[in-house]
């Protein structure tokens, strides 16, 4: 019986094994892409799309947003918002590997925490305005590393809010 057991023991241990956290190439790659991407998103370049695959999808993660979201409508959506307001991404960046969700094994996919500043200019009826939001994103890749999906968490609608009210 004690043999039997000993190899269950180290299997069992085995299998607690931490996941590898050797940090692989293509997250190397991938990572400076997003770095790419957040330079050209505070630029308000339209290079910022050339990141992403043209079926890329963006997972809605606001108050009653869709799903799914795709391309073209980031596209509208983020030329509209440069518009009106200034993005700065605040240090510190600090990228992280994204894990499998089934094998929980490193896939190439990057995660992080962020902070941006919102700025609304000033105009002849109101004062310059802006706020600090905390972001959690991820980007999954496809295989030519284009962007394949993408998800934002904050509370960006309250920053929007506070800088459209007139009112401190």
């Amino acid at each position: 019986m004690r043999n039997f057991l000993i190899p269950l023991v180290i299997a069992g241990l085995m299998g607690c094994q931490a996941p590898d956290t050797n940090v692989s190439p293509i997250f190397d790659a991938n990572a400076a892409t997003v770095a790419q991407v957040f330079a050209d998103f505070q630029a308000e370049s339209d290079d910022f799309f050339t990141h992403f695959a043209e079926d890329a999808i963006w997972r809605g993660t606001g108050l009653n947003a869709p799903d799914t979201v795709t391309l073209e409508q980031v596209t509208a959506k983020y030329k509209k918002a440069w518009a009106t307001y200034d993005y700065e991404l605040l240090p510190p960046t600090n990228f992280l590997p994204g894990v499998n969700a089934e094998t929980k094994a490193t896939d190439g996919s990057v995660r992080g925490y962020f902070e941006w500043n919102i700025s609304k200019p000033a105009t002849d009826s109101t004062e310059a305005k802006s706020v600090r939001v905390k972001i959690y994103e991820s980007f999954d890749f496809n295989p030519a590393g284009e962007i394949a999906y993408t998800q934002v968490y904050g509370n960006l609608m309250a920053g929007y809010d506070y800088l459209n009210n007139s009112e401190e």
